[in-house]
Parts: structure tokens; sequence; C-alpha cells
């Protein structure tokens, strides 16, 4: 039975691969409110971490009103508290049970017989520590009990579920998910700059409790203003893709450190979680494609997720209005700004008329707006904050504040914090970027002033805050669309073309088998003599090209084993005679005969499909130019199914040498909705049969003028021996 197969029970939708349409059912009321807790190897040794732990749980957890029992195989009581001798001595039911024990299996097999309802399991030394035949042993026996009736947090976790939080903060709360309990520490002291918290979940190795599980929660309870999220490897792509798609769906935004960019953190990651992390540029896409915003730096995810959680969203039609008390801040925020595609419209006439009965004329009352700084400490500044929130060509307000000066900042901050308390219907942005925290920095935290301290983390926060309110405006979840059984045709085609394990088809069977799903075919045929394919390129009517078929050559032209344009018949047949000569000097390779093709002669544009496994998402589509262009620009995009249309549209659109597609120097556009269409067959065929498949390259797709179409010249399909512990 496979990881994926103990996460999600049989009862849940699945699509043709057997994927999982939809997520667990998980009661996490025991959890988060639990009535009664049992602590394994509760210690009262001084210095010790059992000690520090047990006491940790039992302040927090009996102030919340629950029951706290030890368990210790000897001792009546602990610092005080009685003690059982095992879990299954506790009256009654047990919501949560702590392992801080070094062997944590007889413990899970007594919280399995005693019905506990989740198991925090501190004790590490499993996945981080490779693939030894010990640790493997104790993660399936986990698995095999945390199929049964018991949660299993952990291994390698820690206790920050319990973690006492503030509750005069204004704002929706943040929600936080780590693997690392360490990097997810200063993510919780964000409360300092004002950023209500009301969870942390801490993962470890997640041999049965997963990120998506807590992400599908987080979203749907109904009161997270953003989720912060540290990730060193996700378990199971499909289940990390649903929860992503209920929290787009639901305008839920994720903010995620993922690490994993280079080799030594995707090491570093492998060492200490246990995660494979899989190729970065995949993760990326998947990021994308559900709209969760990627963040490499611990003070931008912090800063970026207060912002979520304080501000209002804001209009997609406007830009960014910039107050500021110097020439030169306006200036430098300005640029950053261009740089970073974040808008600054022009603020209109009857704004700036406004900003004129107020501004003297040698200061700007466009946008950016200068204030030279003493309006600041005046009635007046307070009115000039008012008009650029008022404008309607303002989406949100930024006021950097470059520097702790008492007559301008006090001010300043003052008028600001009240336009918040007073429910401002646009989001007020603050960057603080002077080292000195004084009062006015306070108040303006304390009043849920979305605050940064640079100028850099504050134009980020703003573009992400503008690109999720649009994204979310436009989402279409893939999920509705998903085939979930085969059409007879492809049915057909999967009885008689899907290659045998780490067996390859030939070109003409696996453009076949391609077809049965929609993706479109040159027109070709097959040819077993020279007499023959004379005979099939004269009723083509045009020029045609030869190729030797064979599954046993996977780069035909690397041998000099295609030729064209052969415009009549005899140089096909010169052709065809030349390519069965030298077919027939290779060894151990198995000749199938001849294809012949049409010759398209009006392609704009060649391009790249393909396919291949990658971890842990399972089969992902490329795209890409074909030809050298990828070879040596690296130009391609991912795509991981499900994906809508739109979905595709915007991964061929950030390839770098898209504009060649769109009437270049002349040349005609490409019919781009034919290669959309393309790609969306070949996500059929991916959900389909992916998992049979080890390799699959369209190499290349034909792009014909606008309203021509496009045609797969060359195809390449290679059987997959499938991995049982995958």
């Amino acid at each position: 039975m496979t990881a994926t197969d103990l996460q999600l029970t049989a009862e849940l939708p699945r699509d043709q691969s057997g994927r999982a349409l939809a997520l667990r059912e998980i009661g996490w009321q025991r959890l988060f409110e639990p009535k009664v807790i049992a602590v394994v190897g509760a210690s009262e040794t001084e210095g010790t971490q059992q000690r520090a732990q047990w006491q940790q749980v039992y302040e927090r957890l009996t102030k919340r009103g629950a029951a706290v029992h030890p368990i210790h195989p000897s001792k009546d009581a602990i610092l005080g508290v009685p003690a059982y001798r095992s879990v299954l001595d506790v009256p009654g039911d047990v919501d949560v049970a702590v392992l801080l024990v070094r062997e944590p299996l007889p413990v899970l097999e007594e919280c399995v017989q005693k019905g506990v309802g989740f198991a925090v399991v501190f004790a590490a030394g499993f996945d981080e520590l490779g693939d030894t035949p010990a640790a493997q042993e104790a993660i399936q026996r986990m698995h095999e009990l945390s199929a049964r009736n018991v949660r299993v947090i952990g291994p390698n976790t820690n206790l920050n579920f319990f973690e006492p939080w503030r509750t005069d903060l204004v704002g929706k709360p943040l929600v936080i998910i780590t693997q690392s309990g360490y990097q997810g520490r200063p993510i919780s002291q964000g409360q300092e700059l004002g950023i209500p918290i009301r969870r942390w979940a801490t993962l470890g190795n997640e041999v049965d409790i997963e990120f998506a599980d807590f992400l599908h929660y987080f979203a749907t309870n109904g009161e997270t203003g953003c989720i912060a999220a540290f990730v060193e490897g996700f378990k199971d792509g499909r289940t990390l893709q649903l929860a992503a798609d209920t929290a787009a769906r639901r305008g839920v935004p994720i903010v995620c450190v993922k690490v994993g960019r280079s080799d030594y953190g995707r090491s570093m990651a492998q060492a200490h979680t246990g995660h494979l992390t899989g190729p970065d540029g995949v993760h990326d896409a998947v990021f994308d494609q559900y709209g969760v915003i990627r963040i490499d730096d611990m003070d931008e995810l912090i800063e970026i997720s207060g912002l979520f959680c304080h501000a209002p969203r804001p209009s997609t039609d406007g830009g960014v209005a910039i107050y500021a008390l110097s020439g030169g801040t306006a200036s430098h925020v300005a640029d950053l700004c261009g740089v970073a595609g974040v808008p600054i419209h022009r603020l209109t006439d009857h704004t700036i008329e406004e900003l004129g009965t107020i501004l003297p004329s040698f200061l700007r009352r466009t946008n950016p707006v200068d204030t030279g700084g003493t309006f600041a400490s005046r009635p007046e500044g307070r009115r000039i904050l008012e008009l650029m929130v008022e404008d309607p060509n303002t989406s949100i307000l930024f006021v950097p504040i470059t520097g702790v000066f008492p007559g301008m900042s006090d001010g300043l901050a003052r008028d600001i914090v009240d336009m918040y308390r007073k429910g401002c219907a646009k989001p007020i942005v603050v960057a603080w970027t002077s080292p000195i925290r004084d009062e006015s920095h306070r108040a303006l935290c304390e009043a849920g002033v979305p605050l940064f301290h640079s100028f850099v983390g504050a134009v980020r926060g703003m573009r992400e805050l503008l690109n999720h309110t649009r994204f979310v405006a436009e989402y279409e979840s893939p999920f509705a669309g998903v085939a979930v059984a085969h059409t007879s045709t492809e049915a057909a085609a999967i009885d008689s073309l899907v290659p045998a394990r780490g067996t390859t088809l030939n070109e003409y069977d696996a453009k076949r088998l391609l077809a049965a799903y929609g993706v479109p075919i040159a027109l070709e045929a097959t040819a077993t003599s020279v007499e023959e394919a004379v005979g099939i390129a004269s009723s083509f009517g045009g020029p045609v090209v030869l190729k030797v078929l064979s599954a046993d050559v996977a780069h035909k032209s690397d041998l000099g084993l295609v030729e064209f344009p052969l415009r009549d018949s005899a140089e096909v047949e010169d052709s065809a005679r030349r390519l069965l000569a030298k077919a027939a000097t290779l060894t151990g390779v198995r000749i199938d005969g001849l294809l012949v093709q049409e010759c398209v002669q009006d392609a704009v544009a060649e391009i790249l499909l393909g396919v291949t496994h990658q971890h842990p998402f399972g089969p992902v589509i490329t795209v890409g130019f074909g030809g050298v262009l990828t070879e040596i620009y690296e130009d391609v995009s991912f795509l991981v199914p499900p994906f809508t249309r739109k979905t595709a549209q915007r991964a061929v659109e950030k390839l770098k040498a898209y504009r060649l597609l769109t009437g270049f120097r002349g040349k005609p556009p490409a019919d781009i909705d034919a290669l959309l269409d393309a790609v969306m067959a070949l996500q059929r065929c991916v959900v389909g049969i992916g998992d049979h498949i080890c390799e699959l390259d369209i190499n290349p797709v034909l792009l014909r003028p606008a309203g021509l179409g496009a045609v797969a010249v060359d195809a390449l399909i290679i059987g997959r021996q499938i991995n049982s512990a995958e």
C-alpha cells in the first residue's frame, strides 16, 4: 500500500489515475480543543527536555480547563500531579497523547487500543536519517497504526499547537504551518508587530497528518486572514493541490517559504525532515496555479502575512498612491514600484486641485505626492491623506517613513492610526525604515496598520496584495472538470497501445495513442516496402517526410534516418531505398518499416510538449520552444495536472520567446488557440495514463498561422517501471 493510499481512504472520489479529488475529513476539535491529554514520558528530573515539555503542556492546557495526566511506568506522581502507568489506565476518552519517549511505537499501539484522537510524537530518528531498514520499518508501522483510529502528528515534531496567543490584537487572524519549529518561532513573534495569531501547526516528518491537512482545515474554518508557512518538502502533491484549491476558492492567501531552490538546500531538507523536495521550477508552477505567494525572506514572510491580515482587499483597477515626506523618498519608492511592476496611477484633476490649496507650488502634487515633511505635523496633513485615499485612482495608499523625527513622524502616525480605527475602506501601508522603534511605531502596530521595515518589502507586499486580489477574482478550480472515466476511444487505445513497463512505442503508435486523447497529429501512414511508400506519398498529394520506423531509435535525425521534403515519386523512391539500406546496417535495432508523413511547410514555430514524473506531483507537463531554443535557453514552463485552459495560457505566455508567436518582425501570428487545445488534450492523456509513462516527448508540435491549427510531427513514449513505494 502506498503512502497516498494510507492517507486517503478508498471512499474518496478519484480521477482516472486513481488520485484523490477530495481530502479526508478529520475531527480537529479533539486537537485544538482537547478535554483530556495524556503526556507519556513526563519527567520531574531537573534539566531534561521531558520535564520542560510536561510543565509546558500542563500549564498551558490546564488554563484552558483541560485535564492533563502524566504517564509514567513506575512513578505515582510527576511534580505533584497523579500519574498513570499507561494511556490505557486513563479513565474515559483521551483526546491527545503527547509522546515524549524514545520508542514511541509501543505507546502508539496503546493509543490505538484506547481510541486516542491524536498522538503527537516528539521522538526523532526516522525519515530524516534516510532509507535505513530500521527507520523504514518504524515508519511503516506508524503508517499502519495511523490508518486505523488515531491521527499521528510527527515524528520529530514539537508542541507549538498549544501555544498561548494574545487576544487583544485587531485584524483577521494569522495561522502558521511549519515543518521546522525553530523557523516558525520568528513568525509567531509577529504578534510584536500587531499581527493576531491563532494557531501554529508543526508537522515534523508527516507520517500521517501532513501539510495539506492543516492547510485545508485553516482555509475552511471561516476566520483565517492568512496562512504563513515554512516548508521543506511536500508529502503528497495531489493533496497539496486540493488544499491550495480550497484556499484559492475561499480567497485565503498562503504566504510560503519553500526551501530547496539550490542543491544544498535540497540536501538539507532531506536530512532534516526526510522530504524529497523535487525540482524547484515545478513547485513554482504549482504555486502559480493556486495563487500561493512564495517568499524567500523570513521578514518578508511575516510582514506580507500581516498585510493580508490587516488590509482590506483593494480594487485592482487603481494603483498605489505615494505620500512622501521628501522628494528623494518619492523618487526612490517610485523607482522600486516601477521595477516591481506596481502601478502608480495619476491622481484625478480634482484631487490635484484640492492638494494645490494645501501644498505650495514648489512641492509635487501629482503621484507621488511630496509634502515636504512639514505638513505631517499640521492639521492639513490629515486632509492630504484623506484626499489621496479618496481618489478613485487609488487602490492602496503607501506612506514611507524614512527616519524618526518626532515633529513629522508622530503626527503622521497619529493620523494614519486614527484613519484605520475609523474603518478606512482602502489599505494604508506604512514602511518604517528607521532603526528607532518609538511610541509611534508601537501605535501603528497596535492599531493593525500594515507595517514594513524596508521599501523593497513594502513594494513586494503591495504587489502581492494586488495580484492575489486579482487572482481570487478570476480563479477557476481545475478540479471541476477532471475526467473520472475513459471514453470508448481512449479505452480502446489503452488496451492496444499503452507501452509495457520499460518498453518504447514506435513513433506511429505513440502518435496514435496521443490522437486518441485529441492531440492533433500530422497526416501519416506506415509502409513496409519502397513501393508502398511511393503509393502513400502519391495519395497525400504534396511534399512528404520519410522516416525509418523503429521503437529502438529515439532520435532518428541524429542517425540520418529522416529525409524531407520529398516532392515527387522519384524522390520518395530514392529516399526509401537509402533509408532502408541505412537501417539495415544498425545492429540490435528492430525495423518496423517506413513512416510517410505530410510535410508541413507553413509552420510559424516549433513547440516542445513533454511529460516527466516529478516528486511529489507525479506526471508533469513541460511546454517550451522546440529545437535549439529549448536546449540553449531552457525556455520552458511547467504545468501540473489538473489545470485550466487559462493556466495553460499563462504558462505559454511566460515563455521568454513568446513574442515569436504573436507576429514578430513581419511573421504571421501563430495559432496559439490550437497550441492550447493540444496542451489540454495532453493533460487528459496524462490524467488517464500518465502513471504508465516514464517519458513522453512531442517534439516538435508545428504551429501554423492563426486559424490553421497545429500538428505533432514526432513523438516518443517510454513505458514506466512503476515503483510501488511512490
